[in-house]
């Protein structure tokens, strides 16, 4: 990797740092990832308001018959997280309860390197046989808003319809790998998942006779303890999880009989398909422990909805050809991480891999504070990239 280019992107890493932005709000951020690439490359930019992406196009002159151009993407995030940063940082976030917990900073930063790297240099891909060059493939580097809430990539698949990549390609780095070491797994990735609110709509009374009032508590503590029978199942081909994460049931009133209440759950599952029948069954028994006790009114809202992302085997197999072309350690990982990404929209489009770069096996975990990206996998990221570029 250019050293001069590495240097300007942990630069441009901290700057992103500093003017960390939640999902849906990151106009600065935006800005700034625009600004680098005006400054340092000669791409072509779509603005397309909460998001962007840039194209690098193959030379006419590397363009063969032999070899047809190629189309292939890149993606990084640039969402931040409602946490409060280490303000020993010297780069520390100068937005309140508002930093860069998950890596997007690093993430972002990387995939600048990447486009300026390939606008200075190119990205020639292999030889076919003595002396004739594969050509070379257009590349689509892709700015994603909003993926900690799930609602970035739904949006972005324009570019997917519209651009046609062949191929796409997006990398986490993951604290507790060796640093620098390169993870992907066959299949699913990371888990599909959703927030699921249901709301008990009963009737309220007075304490002394709970009798002339619809309760919703016993509803949803049925359901609640029906959790592991649901998730158990022996039918089920991969896990399959719910997660209480709140309870609502009436207020602090001694002399009231509760007459509404909330049940918020975390749904998630390795296959997408299992994840849907287990949404359709909790909101059955909801509906039926409901009626039991006379309420006939259960809404349902969804929050933070996910895919799966499933990696396809030609993007597997790129992946793990980089890895070993670019000399990097391979991360032992025998399971899907249970956590989500959106990143699987891109996966129900076109062909694409979510791979995994370590940050360090004592490296601070993700979402908490004292998380901070590792600026020295930049250079492994890029190189694996530009490998992608050149051979996927």
């Amino acid at each position: 990797m250019d050293k001069d280019i590495l240097k300007t992107a942990v630069v441009l890493r901290h700057r992103l740092h500093r003017c960390a932005e939640l999902s849906g709000q990151e106009k600065q951020t935006k800005a700034t990832l625009i600004d680098f690439l005006r400054t340092h490359t000669s791409l072509e930019l779509h603005d397309m308001g909460a998001w962007f992406y840039a194209v690098y196009k193959a030379p006419l002159n590397v363009r063969t018959e032999s070899a047809p151009t190629r189309r292939i993407a890149f993606r990084a995030d640039f969402d931040a997280l409602p946490i409060e940063d280490d303000p020993a940082l010297p780069y520390a976030s100068e937005n309140r309860g508002v930093a860069h917990k998950c890596g997007h900073d690093g993430h972002s930063a990387a995939l600048c390197a990447l486009a300026a790297e390939i606008d200075r240099h190119g990205c020639r891909r292999g030889i076919l046989f003595l002396f004739l060059h594969a050509g070379e493939s257009d590349i689509l580097f892709l700015f994603q808003h909003a993926e900690e809430t799930g609602c970035g990539a739904p949006v972005c698949q324009k570019m997917i319809t519209d651009e046609k990549p062949d191929i796409i390609f997006g990398w986490h780095n993951m604290p507790g790998f060796p640093a620098g070491s390169v993870a992907v797994h066959d299949g699913t990735a990371a888990f599909a998942s959703r927030g699921l609110v249901l709301s008990f709509f009963g009737k309220s009374s007075h304490a002394s006779q709970p009798e002339n009032g619809h309760n919703p508590a016993r509803a949803i503590s049925k359901l609640i303890i029906d959790i592991p029978e649901l998730t158990a199942r022996e039918d089920h081909r991969g896990v399959v999880m719910a997660t209480v994460v709140c309870v609502r049931i009436g207020e602090e009133a001694f002399g009231t009989n509760a007459g509404f209440g909330q049940l918020m759950l975390t749904i998630r599952a390795e296959f997408e398909s299992e994840l849907d029948a287990l949404d359709a069954e909790i909101c059955a028994r909801a509906r039926a422990y409901a009626r039991q006790d006379g309420i006939t009114n259960v809404e349902v809202q969804y929050r933070d909805s996910f895919p799966e992302t499933r990696n396809t085997p030609d993007a597997v197999a790129a992946v793990r050809k980089a890895r070993l072309e670019c000399g990097l350690p391979e991360a032992h990982w025998d399971e899907p991480f249970r956590s989500s990404e959106d990143f699987g929209c891109y996966t129900k489009l076109t062909s694409g891999a979510l791979f995994y770069i370590g940050c360090g096996t004592r490296h601070a975990k993700l979402h908490t504070r004292e998380y901070d990206f590792n600026d020295e996998i930049i250079e492994p990221a890029v190189d694996m990239m530009f490998r992608l570029a050149q051979d996927a």
